[in-house]
């Protein structure tokens, strides 16, 4: 019966239906590289494909419990180049608020990854998503881990948290 050609969802690409869809990758150019691994042609993709998200949930410090504190430095020798120099850090002390967890509630943190014309002929010529997540970068996308340590510059969540969700 009809293979790949008869996948609904392709036909409602190619008729301009808008999909959506999830997929289980680490950053949204590795979406790219999913999608090839599902049969999708990088003609099909390049021409129909808008954008691709991704997002993380992070913990947010508890605001019961929250206080000023500096991250390990192995966890800042790491980051060294990313971060503000002036940067506060805060943790959650543990309370009765949060159970003594230090966070309470969660925030997402997201990468958005427009498609422009020079990244639809990098798709189209199959390049690597090395090559396309260097583009993206450089024509503004910010990525997760940018993304989390905003939320870190505005007292949201930890570094610690960031670090993990974004691994």
């Amino acid at each position: 019966m009809g293979g790949r050609q008869g996948c609904p969802g392709r036909r409602s690409v190619l008729t301009g239906h808008l999909v959506l869809s999830t997929l289980h990758t680490n950053d949204a150019p590795s979406s790219l590289l999913r999608l090839r691994d599902l049969g999708i042609d990088n003609n099909l993709l390049s021409s129909s494909l808008l954008c691709v998200l991704a997002q993380r949930l992070v913990r947010k410090i508890c605001p019961a419990c929250k206080k000023p504190q500096q991250p390990d430095p192995k966890v800042l020798e790491e980051l060294k180049g990313d971060l503000p120099e002036d940067m506060q850090f805060y943790q959650g002390q543990g309370c009765e608020q949060c159970h003594g967890l230090g966070y309470r509630g969660q925030t997402g943190i997201f990468e958005l990854l427009s498609l422009t014309d020079e990244l639809r002929i990098l798709i189209q010529r199959g390049a690597a998503v090395e090559e396309i997540r260097d583009h993206a970068h450089r024509a503004g996308m910010q990525s997760l881990r940018a993304a989390g340590i905003r939320k870190v510059w505005q007292g949201v969540t930890t570094l610690d948290e960031v670090i993990r969700v974004t691994v």
